[in-house]
Order: structure tokens, then C-alpha cells, then sequence
């Protein structure tokens, strides 16, 4: 089982060698915790650190999404598992950033859940974690890599992605909450 690796993407600064250097990197220019690096983390196919801080992922959703709030911590557990890639992003201990895709690993991959921190929006955070995503082998094969978002069209457009009119998204929603009842883990059922 891999554990979680750092994850070096393009436009990510080079890790600090001293923490004068580190320092001098941060934006209040002191290399105290309220300018230290985010560090991110590509979690492997069972990513046992974020199932260990299932909360953290919790609290950020609560926090900075409108479409992911009030998850409950179990169904947070099978979207983990349920996951080809995962990308954290960790400032001082705190989760500050969250991705994750999906991928047959041939045609079809999807991004879902980013998600930064409302303080660190607007800071290249979020690119960051859809470049690691999309470096994933299973994402980066996909003959197709699909996301849906409500309002940030444009950031992802920055990022090569376009609108497509020649498809149309349809949903089928189950009534009611979710519930822990719902397609158990592990168990085989019969489809007719």
C-alpha cells in the first residue's frame, strides 16, 4: 500500500530549505504559521490519512460549499474509497484544499469536490489541485475528463476546459437524505 506522496506541480514553489527562505516565500514575509507553505498531498487509492480526518474533510465542505454541506462523515468514507485520486492541500496542520476524480482509465474521468478554503481562494490553490488530479495516470489516459460546476466556469476555462453544447447533463435524484442503508458495502443483491 502506498503511502501519501508530496505532490510537485509546475507552478508549485520549490520546497523551503530553511525557514529564512520559507519566510521569504509566505505573504506576510515572517515564516510564522499565518504565511507558511501549503503542502500538497496526493493520496493513493486507499487514502487511510483522510480517512483518519474524514472531520477535517467535513469542515471544510461545511464551510466553503453551498453543494457539499452537511455530508454525513460515513458518506464522506465511501466518496473517499469510491475514488481513483485524491489531492489535499495542508497549511499548519489544517486541511485548506480538497480534490478528487473518478476514471475508468480509458474514456471517461470526472473531477468532483474542489474545494479551497475561502482564505486561500484566488492564490492558484485550486489550480494546483486540478493540475495534480489531472496528472493521475487514470485521469491523464481518460479520452475525456469531465467536471460540472455552478459557478466557476471560468476558472475552469482557464484550465482548458469548455462548455459542451452537444451534450446534456441529466440527473436522477433519490428522495430523501442519504442514508447508511444504501447500497451496503460488500454485500452482493440480486437485480432481478
Amino acid at each position: 500500500m502506498a503511502a501519501p506522496t508530496t505532490v510537485t506541480t509546475p507552478d508549485a514553489p520549490a520546497p523551503a530549505t530553511s525557514p529564512a527562505e520559507a519566510g521569504a516565500r509566505t505573504p506576510n514575509g515572517r515564516g510564522d504559521s499565518a504565511g507558511s507553505a501549503i503542502r500538497l498531498v496526493r493520496h493513493g487509492r486507499l487514502p487511510l490519512l483522510l480517512l483518519l480526518k474524514v472531520g477535517r474533510i467535513q469542515t471544510l465542505f461545511d464551510a466553503n460549499c453551498f453543494w457539499a454541506r452537511q455530508r454525513p462523515r460515513w458518506a464522506l468514507v465511501r466518496m473517499l474509497l469510491g475514488s481513483c485520486c485524491v489531492v489535499s492541500a495542508w497549511r499548519d496542520g489544517r486541511l485548506v484544499g480538497f480534490g478528487r476524480a473518478t476514471s475508468d482509465g480509458v474514456f471517461r474521468a470526472v473531477l468532483w469536490d474542489v474545494v479551497i478554503a475561502a482564505e486561500h481562494q484566488g492564490q492558484g490553490l485550486g489550480r494546483r489541485i486540478v493540475r495534480a488530479l489531472m496528472a493521475n495516470p487514470a485521469v491523464a489516459d481518460a479520452e475525456r475528463i469531465y467536471l460540472m460546476t455552478t459557478n466557476s466556469s471560468g476558472f475552469y476555462a482557464r484550465l482548458g476546459f469548455e462548455e459542451n453544447h452537444s451534450q446534456q447533463l441529466m440527473m436522477r435524484c433519490r428522495r430523501g437524505r442519504v442514508s447508511g442503508d444504501d447500497w451496503r458495502l460488500g454485500h452482493d443483491t440480486p437485480v432481478d
